[in-house]
């Protein structure tokens, strides 16, 4: 049980990340959100992993160095990076909907790379969840994408990221069994985030945060942005660690319900919330009732 309540830790740190992210970028770039939130995640999960996990850092072969890397690539250039562009395109609760289809992603990849074999009952669960996924971006998706090309674009871009996300769960999970703490893990993989965006976005950051100090509001949202996205991959790690990817992917979908939750407290003005999306997400709680029953069996 350990690890399902990772994953709803999880789940709730991604979902509330879209939330800050959203409201942030009414006065940031997305791609600059993006490198600030790597970097406020970095800060701590750093300090963590050096108090907690430093003699994994000392007995760390070379060659890691490339999966952390790739991990990086995966995980930040392709998932947060995306995930950020299609918030700011399609809105937190329309996005967070999509990207919940990394499950299925991860299902996929844990399957036919890494060999895991999963109960039917895990499969069914993930399956009532993305069906719960489709039902969540009901009638106003659909409208919105007849009507505006910029709302296809940030659901492609949301697809990709569930794709990055969905990939990046099976390679944290392989990491983590091969060379020790999620903390080191997940600090690594944000070291290279970094390194891969600073050039895309550094200097360009570094100027919209000295050019918000007058209304610091935004890019302090974003940094919030990025501590609630470092609780969500820490969480994520730790239960990977415990759980099987396919078991762990679906739970951590449950991120559209704390998004919706939130956005109705915080940003209401700024989300077209639908009934739709409230059913759907319901279906999706059904999905990972499953799931969690699954992986006792």
């Amino acid at each position: 049980m350990d690890a399902v309540a990772l994953s709803l830790l999880s789940g709730f740190g991604f979902g509330s990340a879209a939330i800050f992210a959203r409201f942030g970028m009414q006065g940031m770039s997305p791609l600059s959100s993006t490198l600030l939130s790597v970097v406020v995640s970095f800060c701590p999960t750093f300090l963590l992993a050096m108090v907690f996990a430093l003699s994994d850092f000392k007995d760390l072969p070379a060659v890691a160095l490339f999966w952390f890397f790739l991990l990086g690539v995966i995980n930040f250039l392709g998932g947060r990076n995306f995930s950020y562009q299609a918030i700011a395109r399609i809105g937190a609760s329309r996005a967070t909907a999509v990207l919940s289809t990394s499950a299925v992603f991860a299902a996929i990849f844990a399957i036919t790379i890494t060999g895991e074999r999963p109960h039917f009952v895990v499969l069914l669960g993930t399956i009532i969840v993305v069906v719960g996924l489709i039902a969540a971006l009901g009638n106003s998706i659909r409208e919105g994408v007849s009507d505006n090309r910029g709302a296809l674009i940030g659901l492609g871009l949301a697809l990709v990221a569930a794709a990055s996300y969905g990939g990046t769960n099976v390679i944290a999970k392989e990491l983590t069994e091969e060379y020790g703490s999620p903390l080191m893990v997940s600090a690594f993989g944000l070291l290279f985030g970094i390194i891969l965006l600073w050039p895309l976005a550094g200097s360009r950051t570094v100027r919209e945060v000295r050019e918000s100090r007058g209304n610091p509001a935004f890019a302090l949202s974003a940094g919030f942005s990025g501590l609630a996205a470092a609780i969500g991959v820490s969480a994520l790690y730790f239960a990977l660690e415990r759980a099987d990817v396919t078991v762990v992917s679906p739970i951590v979908a449950t991120s559209p319900i704390f998004t919706l939750v939130l956005a109705q407290i915080f940003i209401s003005r700024m989300e077209n919330l639908t009934k739709w999306l409230f059913l759907g997400v319901g279906v999706t709680v059904a999905g990972v009732i499953v799931v969690t029953f699954g992986s006792t069996l």
